[in-house]
């Protein structure tokens, strides 16, 4: 198979053979369909900030979708095997393989936060802060992308308590937890303060940091869709 530069040069120096007048046959390219898909593949896309801010937009939706589904089986799987006690190491999801495979992929580096946390390794930084603080005022209520600078994009999305799982965790104690849970709880996590949620209650944020040329080069090596005629 031809590469994409020994192609250009082959199709220049045939060029200048013709417009010099010389009378050379030239036999057609083996292949030649196959290259011109090849090279319009890696032709570099032209991509615009709302093109990226976009992807960008798509990239997180996939990845807490997946993190999402992937926390929703590992809880209702642990809890079933051993309650609380088993489940509590599934409650962090950015650190799932899939999801840092996924996340990585599209130049991202996936983290949450909490409104009241429980695990202190998760506090937010001033610009995080600001953000969660909009949701839990309702100034925001979806997931959105900001650029934090010229070399990176900024998702966020809000966590809910979704279900009664949520609140075998989450919940007033003596309530939908019980003492026996909270203290496990309170041995892995002795400071923690992420209890009496109730069900739909703002939990936290998930935010998403995307390296911009990182999700360019992505969007680049994906092949074009043919346009139907």
């Amino acid at each position: 198979m031809f590469k994409p530069r020994n192609l250009l040069t082959y199709i220049t120096f045939t060029a200048a053979l013709i417009v010099s007048g010389c009378d050379v046959k030239v036999k057609p390219i083996e292949g030649g369909k196959e290259i011109a898909r090849e090279l319009e593949r890696h032709k570099i896309k032209r991509l615009t900030q709302k093109d990226i801010l976009a992807a960008a937009q798509k990239a997180g939706d996939s990845v807490v979708t997946v993190a999402q589904q992937q926390l929703d089986a590992k809880l209702q799987a642990g809890l079933q095997q051993g309650g609380v006690a088993t489940a509590i190491p599934y409650c962090q999801p950015e650190n799932y393989t899939e999801v840092q495979e996924l996340a990585h992929k599209f130049g991202g580096t996936p983290h949450r936060t909490g409104t009241r946390l429980r695990n202190p390794q998760n506090k937010p930084d001033a610009t995080i802060a600001a953000i969660l603080a909009k949701y839990e005022k309702g100034q925001l209520k979806e997931p959105q992308v900001v650029a934090l600078n010229q070399n990176e994009l900024l998702y966020t999305s809000p966590i809910y308590i979704r279900n009664q799982n949520c609140l075998q965790c989450h919940g007033t104690v003596g309530n939908e937890i019980t003492s026996a849970a909270y203290e496990k709880i309170k041995q892995k996590y002795p400071a923690d303060a992420a209890i009496n949620y109730k069900l739909g209650e703002l939990r936290g944020m998930w935010h998403i940091t995307f390296n911009k040329k990182e999700l360019v080069t992505f969007l680049n090596d994906q092949p074009k869709k043919r346009r139907r005629r």
